[in-house]
């Protein structure tokens, strides 16, 4: 047909490919470009995508930080603005969303029956779905409220866009999205699967075409981590069909170590854990925060030496206590007695003696623990001592150690060893006051330069601007062109030792 496609190397025979080495996978690349192309089989299915159920407070939490790039405590902020209510036109003040603390996702038929009306005036009748869904949490759920919606489906983003601040209407918009697609009929794709000879060597072509929008016509969930590669369009091919390389290409990917969290994915594990409940996932990030426990560092929550610390000897103490399935089992009981199914008297006393001998050994052998400020070299100019290194919400920095008689306080500087490329000054790490780490030049004010990559030394051999080091979640870090207009890109040299290929035509 002479249309292109890609296909990736999967086994030799019978047998599942693992290439361990650069060696290994140039070699294979030598054996492909020697064989002939042969189509081994074709399989044509219709896959549907069901669409996601309407928000609960967990799952709001989790997209708006994926989406909106939202803190925990910053969705609940702006979502309590909406549920209150703001003024809207000559409607007045007027309650937008349903109550955002639940973990239901039930809706009521009032508001499927007007989620429906809409869809078949906007999209027609083909677009309504049936709005059933499975709960997704295996614990007890709190039903008291429906799952987070819009209060009525015919208030659009782009009605409310005069009335709202920048930050509502995109939390507003991203609740309408999801409400609307929850009660619209899945996604319908015609999915092809193509395995290919070449010689002893087998290789698998994937393609994916939209047969029926569906909810995607308004809103697809976002993953974290996990995207997806975007799905290809195959040619039509058929059983001995023969082919050509255009290219081979060996791509390098890395053994990488378990991932710390992000506020989205923290939220994620507690619902699964069955630990806390919807009004507390907010608070309970915001504390290990405020308390020093764990500091933003590019959007990850990165422990600390004092959460380290406190972690170990509440271990030690109180294995018991410090237990997933303790945590989950103790929830469920408070739920009972809020629910008058236990009363808090026999709760409390088979939970209250064991913990009280704990709390006195702990009380008795439990150190003091203190950590100790890192004396720096710097000199306090206000009153001549040395500061010292301070761990605050969004890292280190140094502060006189002389508080409060004197609160003189000053940003680490980092340094990247690069030039600034605008006045030669060097380019320093840097902390925006939301905890977002950046690189800006040494001479600010008086230089503006400032990047969200980090730099490298070397130079764009195409352009000569400054190279970058970009990192994604899809491939490993690599070096690019700080120059919108120049498109060059190369690999960073990193972790030789454990880097895994694969190999592609």
């Amino acid at each position: 047909t002479g249309e292109r496609f890609s296909a990736r190397l999967i086994q030799r025979g019978e047998q599942k490919l693992e290439i361990g080495s650069e060696d290994e996978a140039e070699a294979l690349v030598k054996e492909l470009k020697k064989q002939s192309l042969r189509v081994l089989s074709v399989n044509r299915r219709e896959r549907r995508k069901n669409p996601s159920p309407p928000f609960t407070t967990s799952t709001l939490q989790q997209e708006a930080a994926r989406r909106l790039g939202f803190t925990v405590k910053k969705t609940m902020a702006v979502a309590q603005q909406l549920y209150e209510g703001l003024e809207v036109g000559k409607e007045g003040r007027v309650g937008l969303i349903t109550y955002m603390r639940t973990d239901s996702i039930r809706v009521s038929e009032m508001a499927r029956s007007e989620a429906l009306s809409y869809i078949t005036a906007s999209f027609g009748e083909e677009y309504k779905g049936s709005g059933t869904f499975a709960s997704r949490r295996r614990g007890k759920v709190q039903d008291a409220h429906e799952g987070i919606r819009p209060t009525q489906v015919s208030r659009t983003p782009k009605d409310l866009s005069p009335y709202l601040s920048r930050d509502q209407l995109r939390l507003y918009t991203l609740i309408w999205e999801r409400f609307l697609a929850s009660q619209m009929a899945p996604a319908v794709y015609d999915s092809v699967s193509v395995e290919i000879l070449a010689g002893e060597l087998r290789l698998r072509a994937t393609g994916s075409e939209v047969k029926f929008p569906g909810h995607t016509a308004v809103y697809e969930e976002s993953q974290e981590g996990n995207e997806e590669e975007k799905a290809q369009v195959l040619p039509s091919l058929e059983e001995g069909e023969t082919l050509r390389f255009l290219k081979v290409s060996p791509e390098q990917h890395f053994t990488q170590p378990p991932a710390m969290y992000t506020e989205a994915s923290l939220v994620k594990a507690l619902e699964e854990k069955e630990i806390g409940r919807p009004s507390t996932y907010a608070p309970t990030v915001e504390t290990i925060l405020k308390r020093g426990y764990v500091v933003r560092e590019q959007k990850k929550l990165k422990p600390t030496e004092l959460g380290f610390i406190v972690t170990d000897l509440l271990s030690e103490y109180f294995p018991e206590i410090i237990d997933e399935e303790f945590t989950a089992e103790m929830e469920d009981k408070l739920d009972q007695v809020a629910e008058g199914q236990a009363e808090w008297q026999q709760v409390v006393g088979e939970f209250y003696p064991a913990f009280a001998t704990q709390l006195q050994v702990a009380k008795e052998r439990m150190a003091q623990v203190h950590v100790a400020d890192e004396v720096s070299d710097k000199v306090c100019e206000l009153c001549g001592r040395n500061m010292v290194i301070k761990q605050g919400r969004f890292g280190k920095f140094l502060a006189c150690p002389g508080f409060p008689e004197c609160r003189n306080t000053k940003p680490i500087r980092e340094g990247t060893g690069v030039k600034c490329p605008e006045c030669g000054g060097e380019i320093l790490v840097k902390t925006s006051r939301h905890g977002r780490r950046f690189y800006g030049c040494e001479n600010y004010p008086e230089c503006n330069f400032v990047t969200w990559d980090r730099p490298i030394e070397k130079r764009c051999p195409e352009c000569g601007a400054l190279m970058v080091r970009k990192e994604t979640k899809r491939r490993p870090p690599y070096f690019a062109c700080s120059n919108k207009e120049c498109r060059h890109k190369e690999p960073s040299p990193r972790g030789k030792d454990k880097r895994k290929k694969r190999v592609g035509s």
